[in-house]
This record gives C-alpha cells, sequence and structure tokens, in this order.
C-alpha cells in the first residue's frame, strides 16, 4: 500500500493545481436545466479522466438532463474475474441559475473557497479527480474495477441517471459518495429517504356574492387537507407543504388549488405508511362536492444505517488515521445518489468530499485545508477496496 501520509504528503503538493480546476469548474454556470452547463462540466472531468487512462465513456441523458460521465479504471490485465468492483457518485449539476459565475465569481478569502456549487459539489469532483491522479502515478492498478459516475441531475432527484447508478452499482463491493463532508468534517452513514407529491384539488366555481352556496372551494378543501398532511409527521418522519397555488379571481369561489407535499423518513418503514396514509386521503375530502388527486412527483428511498455501513466507516476510519486525522460518521436528512444503492444491499458511505458550510446560498464555502485530506481520504478507501 502507498500509505496514507504519503498519498497527503502527495496531494498537499497538488493544492495549487486543485485549487485551479475547482475555479474552472466554478466558472461553470450548471444549474441542472437547461443542460449545457452541466455537459460541459462533465467534459472538463472527461478529459482529465482520460489522460489518466481510464476508458470514458459518456452516458446520454434524458428528461432534459445533460450527458452522464462514466470513468473506468481496470486492473493491468483488464480486472480478475469476480475482482471487486468499487464505485465512486457524484454530480456536475448545482442549484444555481445561468448568470450567477459571473456575478459571483470563484473567489479565495482567508482560507475558504466561495461560488456558486463550490462545495456542493465541484470540489468534490475535484477531490476525486485528484485522488485517483495520485494513486494512478504511484502505480496501483485495481483487482477488479473502480467506475467514477458523475451524473447530471442530481439536485433534481435523479430523473435521468437513476437507472444508470443502479445498473452499474447493483454488484459492487462498495459504493463511495463523494457529497461534502458535514461541517465538523464527519462523513455520512445514513440519509432520509423522501416521497414527493403534488396534491390538486378541483372545486365548484361560483359567484362569490350573488350565489357563494353554489359554489365548493378548492382552496379551502386544500386549506383542510393541509392540516391533515402536517399531521402524518412522527418521530422519524417529517412533512413539508410548498408551492401553494389556487383561484383566480377575488368575486369568483375558487375552482382550482394545489400545492407540493414532500415526506421524508429515516427508515423505509416509516416512509411506505406515511405515504400509504398520504394517498388514502385522497377518498376523504373534507368539503362535499370537492375531488383531491395526488401525482407523485419524485423521491428517493431511505439510505439505512446497517452493519455494511458500519464495515464500510470503519475502513474510511483506518484510512484517516493512516493519514494522520480523525473522522467520525453522522446521519442527515437530505438525499443523494447513495440513497439509490443501499436498498440494494450495496454499501454505501456518503460525505466523502471536502468540508463545506452554508449549502446551497450565496454564502457557500469549501474549506480550502480539506481539499487534499479529502482527496487522500478517498484515495485510502479505494487503494483498501479494489486492491
Amino acid at each position: 500500500m502507498i500509505g496514507g501520509r504519503a498519498l497527503l504528503a502527495r496531494l498537499e503538493a497538488q493544492r495549487g493545481r486543485m485549487v485551479e480546476t475547482l475555479a474552472r469548474a466554478v466558472a461553470i454556470d450548471s444549474p441542472t436545466f437547461p443542460c449545457a452547463g452541466t455537459s460541459a462540466v462533465a467534459s472538463l472531468f472527461a478529459g482529465r479522466y482520460r489522460a489518466l487512462g481510464a476508458e470514458v465513456e459518456r452516458l446520454p441523458g434524458d428528461h432534459g438532463a445533460g450527458d452522464h460521465m462514466l470513468a473506468r479504471f481496470r486492473g493491468a490485465q483488464g480486472g480478475k474475474p469476480g475482482g471487486p468492483k468499487v464505485i465512486l457518485l457524484g454530480h456536475c449539476d448545482t442549484v444555481f441559475p445561468e448568470g450567477e459565475a459571473a456575478r459571483r465569481p470563484f473567489a479565495v478569502r482567508g482560507g475558504r473557497a466561495h461560488g456558486p456549487g463550490v462545495a456542493d459539489m465541484k470540489g468534490s469532483l475535484v477531490a476525486c479527480l485528484f485522488a485517483l491522479e495520485a494513486l494512478v502515478e504511484e502505480g496501483f492498478r485495481p483487482a477488479g474495477e473502480v467506475l467514477v459516475l458523475y451524473d447530471t441531475d442530481e439536485e433534481r432527484g435523479n430523473p435521468s441517471s437513476r437507472p444508470h447508478i443502479e445498473r452499474l452499482g447493483r454488484d459492487a463491493a462498495a459504493a463511495l459518495v463523494i457529497e461534502p463532508g458535514r461541517a465538523d468534517g464527519s462523513v455520512v452513514s445514513s440519509r432520509k429517504g423522501s416521497v414527493y407529491y403534488e396534491l390538486s384539488v378541483r372545486g365548484v366555481e361560483a359567484h362569490a356574492g350573488v350565489d357563494p352556496e353554489k359554489g365548493r372551494s378548492a382552496v379551502a378543501e386544500l386549506a383542510h387537507q393541509i392540516l391533515r398532511v402536517c399531521a402524518l409527521a412522527r418521530p422519524g418522519g417529517t412533512v413539508n407543504v410548498t408551492g401553494l397555488s389556487g383561484g383566480e379571481r377575488p368575486h369568483i369561489v375558487a375552482g382550482r388549488a394545489a400545492c407540493f407535499i414532500e415526506a421524508r423518513a429515516e427508515t423505509q418503514a416509516t416512509l411506505d405508511e406515511m405515504e400509504r396514509e398520504l394517498l388514502a386521503l385522497a377518498g376523504r375530502p373534507a368539503l362535499e362536492g370537492t375531488k383531491l388527486a395526488f401525482e407523485r412527483r419524485g423521491g428517493r428511498p431511505a439510505m439505512e444505517r446497517n452493519a455494511k455501513t458500519d464495515w464500510l466507516a470503519g475502513i474510511a476510519a483506518e484510512a484517516a488515521r493512516e493519514a494522520g486525522f480523525a473522522l467520525a460518521h453522522t446521519p442527515t436528512g437530505g438525499g443523494s445518489d447513495g440513497n439509490y444503492l443501499s436498498p440494494l444491499g450495496v454499501p454505501v458511505l456518503d460525505g466523502l468530499g471536502p468540508v463545506g458550510g452554508n449549502l446551497h446560498t450565496e454564502e457557500e464555502y469549501l474549506d480550502l485545508s480539506t481539499l487534499p485530506q479529502r482527496a487522500a481520504l478517498i484515495a485510502g478507501l479505494v487503494e483498501r477496496l479494489a486492491g
């Protein structure tokens, strides 16, 4: 093995190049839609992985998403039959619109990098690239194969990339998700699952002044249902209602209303129970003459902590110790690419990227001191799992 401190020293020496690559990536606007920016980010890293000797493939996106990037590293003999497969997962898209990179360009202040998507997760894409570069330059070859998948639609729930994630990762010995580390440096050992619905209400329009009794207000019905929906929250499960709309003119009893509902839960069992109870509301309008309809718009299965998680977290802690730092793990409520592989029985560890904070806001930052450190962690994990 190369050794954690040797890897960290090599990567510390590359910090300037890492920051230069990060600046190039942040300068590319890459909202999920339109997809030109995400495809450009994927192309930037595709060229770098190809230069390392990886087999690089562009997986066509659909549902309006950009092309995803897959880099494949095989052993000297193409990978031994039955050798371990390790997959690393990250995403090229951010939550920020086009024009944001020009309005708020990449900058370094006081050891922190700033700019749209700098932590979530362009810093992670850079750390992963340099981790693989360090291994390749030290002569590492996997016993099986190492896959790196940079998708382009994670921030919208992976409508295009989920099939690729499941197809490529279902037989992996381990999945390493390079989402940013938590603010305290912890990696992520579990994530809540989610379901996302649109609730539409159909009422009966009438003149609000002349004959309101003939009407059935869709807005009033929606208000009743929101209270019922919020009452579905329980220990380990939350509900959020947003995107309210209803009615058109003040003198007409509202004939239509709608909202979006997202339920999240720590376990799949709790999430399934909440979803069943949510859908049961469709047959129980509070106001006679109104109708309810639920349309599922997305969601992710729960990424639950289990014995495989603890095994993988132990290997990560060992790699961190060898590099000279301590590593803890923690649960979180947000979803990621890892949510799709954990239910398939694949060991998943998340939050392996550099440490940042204030994600999805204009104050988002990346702690640059953690860029080589987390690259060394990723490299150490790949070396242990795929070597």
